[in-house]
């Protein structure tokens, strides 16, 4: 296989692959709204291919890495194997930036290359886009990240494209039956971006709750995105004195506005989603993130928990776990089918019990995460 593709700078790789990515110097939080140029197609070398494709540069940088980071762990842990040694496994590593056109653009090199799977993307539109490629190639694609339902539920798509993570509206339906479960939570506000992830997650939320009088949504808007200054969204959620605060967005501009909302409404318990589940929202927030909960992916097995804090330096957030997951799935299939035939490969994924016909997890789980002394901690 020819691979004339340029590696990325030695200093580059080992920052990126050997430290932790966030920071708590708030003079480098304008990083989490910049958009760098997007970063070329880098290969790690090996006999067989897997592509990773995620945004590691842009707004969503942060949780991008940590689909990275699970899937590498995964696949080292492979390599690492002595039985596995006559077959080693490289990756093609794709930034998409966040942006359809480069994803695309970067996925045609993937599949030009023979890539045996797909791990990744992160946002659901891109997901949907670029597995309209990968399925011409006969690709199999798993995300550990895109949750909108509309990635696995087109039929002709079936046994190509699967998901380790929940979707839009189970996530939405879990923070609300949270909420259910807790009688001071009485008045609700609900914030949200402009993108599907937000609207589609905050409509299930809202959906769970209408039929419950007990509960009442107070307030229900959409913030301005990318912007460190939340405090007119804040004022308004503080008129309404709003017992909890759900927020559907990333970390980064759950972060800016968990700061704006301690000052103006100390009380309110903050609640959102997975993609808050980064070190970064607390970087950003700093005290205003204490005893803030984020619903996210469970951890995975405690040994899993060891190798990564020892490997990254740092603790799992984000999508390390789905991606870990997605790769430990994919590397299976890839060697029940000797490394080839990606159509076998993609049947042995579609055959894998976890998933249903479209390829959603059977059972997907979350776990309740609280934010105590500066890190992200399981409630009991």
């Amino acid at each position: 296989m020819n691979r004339v593709y340029k590696f990325l700078l030695v200093s580059f790789l080992s920052a990126f692959f050997l430290a932790s990515c966030s920071s708590s110097d708030s003079s480098k939080a304008e990083k989490h709204f910049n958009h760098e140029t997007v970063q070329e197609i880098t290969t790690v070398k090996g006999k067989h291919y897997i592509a990773i494709a995620a945004p590691l540069t842009g707004p969503y940088s942060d949780l991008g890495k940590t689909l990275l980071e699970g899937a590498q762990l995964a696949i080292e842990e492979y390599n690492a194997n002595p039985k596995n040694k006559a077959n080693p496994v490289g990756f093609i590593l794709i930034d998409d930036g966040g942006i359809v056109i480069e994803a695309l653009e970067r996925a045609k090199i993937a599949i030009a290359e023979g890539v045996l799977g797909v791990i990744g993307h992160v946002n659901s539109g891109i997901s949907i886009e670029a597995s309209k490629k990968y399925m011409q190639a006969k690709i199999p694609q798993i995300s550990p990240a895109s949750t909108h339902p509309k990635y696995t539920e087109r039929p002709e798509f079936r046994g190509y494209v699967f998901r380790t993570i929940g979707t839009d509206r189970q996530i939405g339906e879990a923070a609300a039956d949270l909420v259910l479960g807790n009688g001071k939570y009485k008045k609700i506000a609900v914030l949200f971006n402009d993108r599907p992830y937000g609207v589609s997650v905050s409509s299930e939320f809202i959906r769970r709750l209408a039929h419950h009088k007990e509960k009442e949504i107070v307030f229900y808007e959409t913030i301005p995105v990318r912007t460190h200054d939340h405090s007119i969204t804040a004022k308004k959620v503080a008129k309404t004195v709003a017992d909890l605060v759900f927020f559907v967005g990333e970390y980064n501009d759950a972060g800016y506005l968990v700061k704006n909302l301690k000052k103006e409404l100390p009380n309110a318990q903050f609640l959102s989603a997975e993609g808050a589940h980064n070190q970064s929202f607390i970087d950003i927030a700093g005290s205003a993130s204490e005893g803030a909960m984020i619903l996210g992916a469970p951890l995975p097995s405690k040994a899993v928990v060891k190798k990564y804090k020892k490997r990254f330096k740092k603790n799992i957030s984000g999508y390390v776990a789905t991606s870990y997951n997605a790769t430990k799935i994919l590397l299976e299939a890839m060697q029940a089918n000797n490394f080839e035939d990606t159509e076998a490969i993609a049947r042995s994924v579609a055959s894998n019990p976890v998933f249903d016909l479209n390829g959603d997890l059977l059972d997907p789980s979350f776990t309740l995460y609280k934010v105590s002394k500066g890190v992200f901690t399981v409630v009991k």
